[in-house]
């Protein structure tokens, strides 16, 4: 029993120092990178999440848009001023802090796809979100765990959609559990989005199986049930994200999950604290800049 106690421990010690070492080589703190890149912004935008993906071909990808009209001037600012047109926009769930942007966002731009689960609440934004994207004229596409969507050739880019599982649309439960997670490819380096998807629920389970990604974007603002040790160890990621509002009522990020992720040596970048985050790759490294 005890060798197999320390084997335990050299095994965790080895992963750690994997992931630790992989962290150094490719991250960095910069201002710039390589022109032929895609850049992923973690907008501040207070107590909720906001994303813009874009790759170097002109191609914008916005997951999320936070709890107000925010999202407007934070996009104003990351993409060119002319441009009025979004290729894909991602909801991961119907809550106020993740939906209330995205109308403002169908209003304000011309909108070319549309993904999300299907899984409306009866909120009055909800019905509005309904109604939007209906006369928006996008192509609308549901959500399946599994579907994986090659949007770009050169290098490969691609949407993997990790949860929800469809058949929960019948099962009661709450916006949260309900989440799209989905993991964003560009080269070999990999962002995951887990929404407000809780550690106990079954998508976050399922997602686990197929979730290695260099950076995770933490889910549910970092509260106390937003991960786990054992999700932790097969994402493996180097840096992980949270996205909260400074000084929230809620208390987030909480404590141990802070220390969870200290543990894994995972750099981890607040928006509460940092403002907007940014990463630019060109599907090899990964660099990484904050700004207020």
């Amino acid at each position: 029993m005890e060798s197999e106690n320390k084997k335990g421990k050299w095994f965790k010690r080895v992963v750690l120092g994997l992931a630790c070492a992989n962290f150094f080589v490719w991250l960095a703190i910069a201002d710039s990178a390589s022109r032929k890149a895609a850049e992923i912004w973690f907008f501040d935008v207070g107590q909720g999440d906001a994303a813009l993906v874009q790759l170097p071909d002109g191609l914008q990808i916005v997951i999320d848009g936070g709890p107000n009209n925010a999202v407007l001037e934070k996009l104003g600012r990351a993409m060119p001023f002319y441009d009025r047109e979004i290729d894909w926009v991602v909801l991961s769930h119907t809550d106020r802090d993740h939906l209330a942007g995205l109308l403002a966002v169908l209003k304000n731009y011309q909108v070319n796809n549309i993904l999300w689960s299907g899984f409306a609440g009866d909120d009055a934004e909800d019905a509005e979100w309904e109604r939007l994207i209906a006369q928006e004229g996008a192509a609308i596409k549901i959500a399946v765990a599994g579907e994986r969507l090659l949007l770009s050739q050169n290098p490969p880019v691609v949407l993997e959609v990790l949860a929800p599982d469809q058949s929960d649309k019948i099962s009661g439960k709450d916006q949260n559990e309900l989440s799209t997670i989905i993991k964003f490819s560009y080269g070999a380096r990999s962002f995951l989005f887990c929404g407000d998807a809780k550690s106990d629920a079954q998508g976050f389970a399922d997602a686990a199986q197929d979730a290695f990604a260099d950076v995770l974007k933490v889910s549910h603002h970092g509260s106390k049930y937003s991960t786990t040790a054992g999700f932790l160890a097969k994402v493996l990621p180097a840096a992980a994200v949270i996205s909260a509002g400074e000084k929230n009522p809620y208390g987030h990020p909480h404590p141990e999950v802070l220390d969870l992720l200290e543990n894994y040596d995972i750099r981890t970048l607040r928006t509460d604290t940092a403002g907007d985050i940014v990463f630019r790759t060109d599907g090899k490294r990964i660099f990484a800049r904050t700004q207020k």
